[in-house]
């Protein structure tokens, strides 16, 4: 099972954000005319059209973006035919952020470069950038990679102390 855990993950996020994104684009109308309040004002469900990358940064075009996403996501499938199987939560983490950029470059091909976002948090006008589950999936799995190799680093930095004493 270790071996295919970081692709189910990759196909669960990718296949979560594909369904989530198309109930959206089923009930645009309702959503696009007034936000859906799910626990009142700090969690609603809207529907954005989001032209850029991460955030509505929007500093390259469409097709940079297709290409900085499937370049992204071709070196994570490599890197997880080549990584270490022992290293599970890196390897989660690669899948995890695999499957949030197959969800957003799907958006990014076939809906002229924009992406569905629809989850909606904050308080009153404070409100996070709104976003979706492939997004969610990019956002967890970069920072348990962060984690990671942070976590790598002290061992190795612990080792070498070691050797030196």
């Amino acid at each position: 099972m270790q071996r295919r855990e970081p692709w189910l993950w990759a196909a669960g996020i990718w296949v979560a954000d594909f369904v989530t994104k198309r109930l959206v684009l089923a009930n645009a109308d309702l959503l696009r005319s007034d936000r859906v309040e799910i626990l009142g004002d700090f969690f609603r469900l809207a529907y954005v059209r989001n032209p850029g990358a991460a955030m509505g940064l929007t500093p390259f075009g469409r097709w940079m973006l297709v290409a900085i996403s499937a370049g992204a996501a071709a070196l994570l499938i490599w890197f997880l035919l080549v990584a270490d199987r022992r290293q599970r939560a890196r390897r989660l983490a690669m899948g995890l952020i695999l499957g949030g950029a197959l969800g957003n470059l799907i958006d990014r091909l076939f809906y002229d470069g924009l992406v569905v976002d629809f989850l909606d948090f904050g308080i009153g006008p404070h409100r996070f950038w709104t976003f979706n589950v492939a997004d969610i999936g990019v956002s967890c799995g970069g920072c348990l990679l962060l984690l990671c190799l942070a976590i790598e680093e002290i061992r190795e930095r612990r080792a070498r102390g070691k050797h030196h004493a």
